[in-house]
């Protein structure tokens, strides 16, 4: 999607919605790319087209992204990814060493299965966090995320607020 379709979507969206000043403050800074979020987005969804990519409000510590792999026709078998970005280091897969910034992650994976039918309402998932570059080569080689190298197996949220 080019720079200028994405501007004349978002222009669309804010004319049907009509937000408050106040409101679309608020949604243009939980929810803008930086550079670097932007090349690893695109990267990821020009190697791996079955995954969708949901971006993560940026004040609510649950990460940057959402991805969800979508090949099975039924939710409760989708496997999901809050993904962190960190310039430079290393992906670790399950947590670790990123700070605040996972906390609510299961808060954000059980509103997206709320949303109707890309999750299952019993969603797993598994944290990964790293260099963008890095992950996007991570995702494209099909690493298993789930178990192996430094993996931890697949968490189920928690339906309380931490």
């Amino acid at each position: 999607m080019s720079k200028r379709s994405f501007i004349l979507r978002g222009e669309l969206v804010h004319k049907a919605v009509r937000p408050s000043q106040a409101d679309a403050d608020f949604a243009f800074h939980a929810f803008a790319f930086k550079a670097d979020e932007d090349r690893f987005a695109r990267g990821l969804m020009d190697r791996r087209t079955e995954l969708w990519l949901f971006r993560s409000n940026q004040r609510a510590y649950c990460g940057d992204f959402l991805a969800v792999d979508m090949p099975s026709p039924w939710p409760a078998r989708r496997r999901s990814h809050v993904i962190e970005l960190k310039r430079g280091m290393p992906v670790r897969v399950g947590g670790g060493a990123v700070g605040l910034q996972l906390r609510n992650a299961a808060n954000a994976v059980q509103g997206l299965a709320q949303q109707g039918d890309v999750l299952g309402a019993e969603a797993a998932y598994v944290t990964v966090s790293g260099d963008g570059a890095a992950i996007v080569e991570m995702f494209a080689r099909g690493a298993r995320l789930s178990a192996g190298r430094g993996g931890a197996p697949p968490r189920t949220p928690h339906l309380g607020w931490p």
